[in-house]
Formats: C-alpha cells, structure tokens, sequence
C-alpha cells in the first residue's frame, strides 16, 4: 500500500460524514442490510463495528479514510458508482460500508440495492 493511499479526510468530506451521522449510529449496508455502528469519526478514518467483529471479538474496524475518499472522488467525478467498481477497480475492501456511508448524503441517490449503484444528484 503506496503512501499515495495513506489519505486523510479532507475539512468538508469529514464535514459532510458528521453532519449525516455520529458516533453511536447505526447503517444499514445496502444490499444485505447488515447494520455497521459507528464507533467514531475521525480524520484518518471511521471505526465501524459490524456483528462479524462484535461475534469474533475483534473490536471495531478503521475503514481508512482513503477508501471513502476515493469512493467520493469517484462518485463526483463521474456522477455514479456502483459496489462493483469500487470493490474491482478501486480496490475498496469495505465497498457496502462506504456505499452505505455515502448514500446518507443529501445529494446521493440509491438507484439500485442488488447491485448497489449510487447517482450523485446534481442541483441544476
């Protein structure tokens, strides 16, 4: 993993995540509607804990900063992404997490659970 990834969230990313949820909250990842909690919020990422790590005793899990921000980058520049992309081509491990974090903004829309596919609503 290059230093290229080591990303931080940027001022108006992590704006955007804590003005749609907090710590103590609960999504649904989209397909499967697994609830993920929200441990915290934090620059380098957000720690999740989802039942597979509460039943594994594991603890909560960061998905880093640059898998949101690149699912983002992506979902702006193009206007929609799916799972798909972000699992295959992206390389985001914690695609339905980020699917799901994504799809609480204002501005995103779900058009499709099965495959998850999201369209980034563009106010005209």
């Amino acid at each position: 993993m290059g230093n290229s990834q080591r990303r931080e969230l940027d001022d108006s990313l992590l704006d955007r995540i804590r003005a749609v949820v907090v710590p103590g909250d609960e999504i649904y990842t989209l397909t499967s509607k697994r609830p993920n909690r929200i441990v915290s919020i934090e620059r380098v990422g957000i720690e999740v804990e989802t039942i597979r790590s509460e039943d594994r005793g594991t603890g909560p899990q960061l998905v880093p900063a640059w898998m949101i921000d690149t699912a983002w980058a992506h979902l702006r520049r193009h206007g929609r992404l799916t799972q798909d992309e972000l699992l295959s081509s992206l390389n985001v491990k914690r695609s339905a997490f980020v699917c799901a974090l994504l799809a609480q903004f204002n501005d995103v829309s779900v058009i499709s659970s099965r495959p998850t596919v999201l369209e980034l609503v563009r106010e005209e």
